[in-house]
């Protein structure tokens, strides 16, 4: 079963920071999320700005598919990952009317 789960991303310097700017520059929104998308992990959300680090939503079996995603990709090479998981997940495009103890309870 699929989880939510916020991952910070830090690069491991400035170097690494610039490699994945170089290859992500030039992509649309959609090829990167076709990229970041696997059988058992794939990336909703991204955020990032200037600094060395961003953050990610994902939904994943687990911490490892995101990370073997992440290797599989090359990324793995150019950052640490830190995913927690976030049983309790609202937006407000997907209202279930559930209470936040319902969620905790369904994962």
């Amino acid at each position: 079963m699929k989880k939510h789960f916020m991952c910070t991303h830090a690069f491991f310097d400035d170097d690494a920071k610039q490699a994945f700017e170089d290859a992500s520059i030039g992509m649309t929104d959609r090829q990167i999320f076709e990229m970041m998308k696997g059988e058992k992990a794939e990336m909703l959300s991204h955020w990032r700005g200037n600094d060395d680090f961003f953050f990610c939503h994902w939904y994943a079996e687990d911490e490892d598919a995101i990370i073997d995603h992440l290797d599989k990709v090359g990324f793995n090479t150019l950052m640490n990952t830190l995913p927690n998981e976030m049983p309790i997940y609202m937006a407000h495009d997907k209202i279930t009317d559930k209470t936040a103890e319902e969620m905790v309870k369904e994962n």
